[in-house]
């Protein structure tokens, strides 16, 4: 195969141009391409850094340097004071330097080369600097020298939907395989505008109307407001206020209708990415037009999968620098020793909570060692992370600059177990959580689905467990998350100081599971994935897959017969009764555990679906006796009780639109009560309150309890 790797970042040939993981992630590829026989090649952006270039290797110029004027429409509610519409005129030029056997083609010139130092424009420039309009700037120009090699039957790998969403679209029509890597977990419904994409489609001589259709509809509901206005808050949804004229397309919808394949890092990240499975964003999730498109095309979802570094992976088991490595720290070797590897990222990472966590521990008298890199470009003036160094500077070591390699792998290897607490759903695989697990390093994670992969467990007493699992989490300084950080600790030291039997045990699993992703894999993976794509012959997902997505319609009637109980149990739990029907001809499906799990996951949807198609009593009397909301002398009282929780927090809009929350009251796990006074609505008084519940694990899941007047 001819494999072209594209991306506006390249530079992990070399370590002092690599800006970001995919970097790594490409390098790796492409090397192991070339060893399966593969020819291989990459397209990005020079960034300015020919001159650099030229010191350190043989740059080729090539003949290219097509004149272009780029028209761009500009979002008026981004862009202002810029005009409706800017023309981008300049030429690019096109250089090849040779490195390991890859070609690596760099265009340069005008907005190419902007940002030198970060190659990636600051957000603070977006809307007040047109260079913020150089990743799409290269997406034009990549298009334009793609179509000018004429590369029919040749495989493109782009990385980040966010940054090539023309591409597939323009490229697919001059016969190339485009596969698309789904790299981060942006939301879901992340949008460009619309004006923007139709326009630079027609430049590039593709057909506008393939950005037809994927408006969303009005969702504007009462409980669609609610959702609306509380969900950006949790990194998984970004809210675009339309107008005639101004509309915004969903880059992750947009894609999947042009691209071969939609390829993501691991399991986890698919399902989270296709479901948005228990998270706040779920119910709305459903509604809008990415949700749709992505179900349209279930065959073009897979996995190719990631790697963790070969250094990591070949460490040998018997390297055990632990006394060499905390005693040179200064800290005690006889201590059960924690590790976080990661950069400052003080909300997805989860480090606010970790922080709180190891400073309540600390606080406690808990006898550990804390080996903490927050990788940093500057100083971290963070008062908790400051505090731990400060206050116990006999148990905790932290450093926020760049470390060498090998020292990473010593402390890994030197300390018991692994912290990541990531929240968000943003990590899609946690290369760095891998490494550590490489190293013997027992993890203490949350189960968020992008990192599942690594196998943690809510019970590490199951024999496949590599360590803790905790639950998930989707807002700021979140006390649950915290709570269940500290006692995960604890338990896992009590492993490791009173069961040495199972704590070897635990031990060999995480290298064990870890050292399974190697780099080698992944690009056999891919390249399985290519061949499909390019000969048509993506598989559709497994029934199990197809259920989660709400797609059982795709099951055919053998598949469906040969589904176990427990799959069937989950798809009638979802509503899905036709294909349970089809599955047990003849036998009348188990209601009453089907009524079971939906309770359990305190699924109202999917128990006012069972409902509608069986017009069961159990299941009626559930819904009605779940909560109830009414007007009193002290205000409104809710009360709620369908399933145990963790949380339960009342949610309305004002007159004004503001967004409030008042928690409900727990008088056991599953009895919850509030009060709300009468002022905190203002008027009109609503005619239903949202609730939104945690559950134990972290799932989160919205109801609407209609409100009884005085008298009613």
């Amino acid at each position: 195969m001819n494999i072209i790797e594209c991306h506006v970042e390249f530079g992990g040939f070399s370590d002092d141009l690599i800006k970001g993981g995919i970097s790594v992630y490409l390098w790796n590829l492409c090397r192991q391409f070339r060893s399966l026989g593969h020819q291989v090649s990459a397209l990005t952006a020079a960034h300015g850094l020919l001159p650099v270039l030229r010191e350190r290797y043989e740059v080729h110029d090539l003949d290219w340097s097509p004149e272009l004027a780029i028209p761009v429409p500009l979002d008026p509610q981004v862009w202002p004071e810029h005009g409706p519409h800017q023309v981008i005129e300049f030429r690019p030029t096109a250089h090849r330097i040779r490195v390991a056997g890859v070609d690596i083609v760099l265009l340069a010139g005008g907005l190419l080369d902007a940002y030198p130092n970060t190659f990636y424009p600051p957000y603070e420039a977006k809307g007040r600097d047109l260079a913020f309009l150089k990743p799409l700037v290269f997406q034009v120009c990549a298009s334009r020298f793609l179509i000018d090699q004429r590369l029919t039957g040749s495989t493109l790998h782009l990385h980040e939907p966010f940054y090539h969403y023309l591409m597939p679209a323009v490229l697919a029509e001059h016969g190339m395989t485009v596969v698309s890597t789904v790299q981060a977990n942006m939301p879901v419904n992340k949008k460009v505008y619309g004006p923007e994409v139709r326009a630079l489609l027609a430049y590039l001589g593709a057909d506008p109307a393939v950005a037809g259709g994927l408006q969303d509809p009005p969702l504007d509901a009462p409980l669609h407001r609610v959702m609306r206005a509380y969900l950006p808050r949790t990194s998984l949804y970004n809210d675009y206020p339309e107008r005639p004229g101004h509309d915004y397309l969903p880059i992750l919808g947009l894609t999947s209708r042009a691209a071969a394949a939609v390829d993501f890092l691991s399991p986890g990240q698919l399902r989270h990415v296709i479901t948005q499975r228990d998270t706040p964003f779920e119910q709305l999730y459903t509604e809008l037009a990415v949700s749709r498109e992505l179900r349209a095309r279930p065959e073009r979802l897979t996995v190719g999968g990631c790697a963790i570094g070969d250094r990591w992976r070949t460490v040998e088991q018997d390297y055990r620098p632990r006394e060499r490595v905390l005693a040179g720290l200064g800290l005690d070797p006889a201590l059960f020793t924690v590790y976080h590897n990661a950069r400052y990222a003080i909300g997805h990472k989860g480090q606010r909570e970790l922080f709180t966590a190891l400073l309540r521990l600390l606080d406690g008298g808990a006898e550990l060692n804390v080996l903490l890199h927050c990788l940093n470009s500057g100083n971290v003036e963070d008062e908790d992370l400051l505090a731990l160094a400060k206050r116990f500077p006999g148990q905790v070591r932290v450093s926020t600059e760049p470390m060498p390699e090998a020292e990473l792998i010593d402390w890994a290897c030197a300390a018991d177990a692994c912290l990541y607490p990531s929240k968000y759903e943003m990590d899609t695989f946690l290369m760095a959580m891998g490494e550590a697990m490489s190293c013997g390093a027992v993890p203490i994670a949350t189960a968020q689905l992008g990192m599942l992969h690594f196998e943690q467990r809510t019970d590490l007493a199951d024999p496949a467990a590599t360590g803790k699992a905790l639950p998930r989490s989707f807002r700021a300084d979140d006390p649950l998350l915290v709570a269940a950080l500290v006692e995960a600790i604890e338990e896992v030291r009590a492993v490791w100081s009173g069961d040495p039997e199972r704590w070897a045990e635990l031990r060999r699993r995480s290298r064990a599971v870890a050292r399974e992703f190697s780099w080698e894999r992944a690009a056999r993976r891919l390249a399985e994935v290519f061949e499909a794509a390019a000969s048509g012959r993506l598989p559709l997902p497994e029934p199990a897959q197809l259920i989660r997505l709400g797609r059982a319609d795709l099951i055919g009637d053998e598949q469906a017969r040969a589904l176990d109980d427990a799959t069937l149990a989950e798809a009638g739990a979802r509503g899905e009764l036709d294909l349970v029907r089809r599955a047990r001809p003849g036998r009348e499906p188990d209601l009453d555990g089907m009524l079971a799990l939906a309770r359990d996951r305190g699924d109202v949807g999917a128990l006012a679906r069972i409902v509608a198609a069986t017009g069961s009593l159990t299941g009626r009397a559930l819904l009605d006796r779940r909560g109830s909301a009414s007007w009193g002398d002290g205000g409104l009282r809710v009360d709620w009780g369908l399933v145990t929780a963790a949380r339960i927090e009342a949610c309305w809009l004002t007159a004004a639109g503001e967004l409030r929350l008042e928690p409900l009251t727990a008088w056991s796990a599953r009895c919850f009560t509030a009060t709300i006074p009468a002022d905190r609505f203002g008027a009109p008084a609503p005619d239903g309150i949202a609730l939104l519940i945690t559950l134990p694990d972290g799932r989160s899941v919205w109801d609407e309890l209609p409100v009884r007047r005085e008298g009613a």
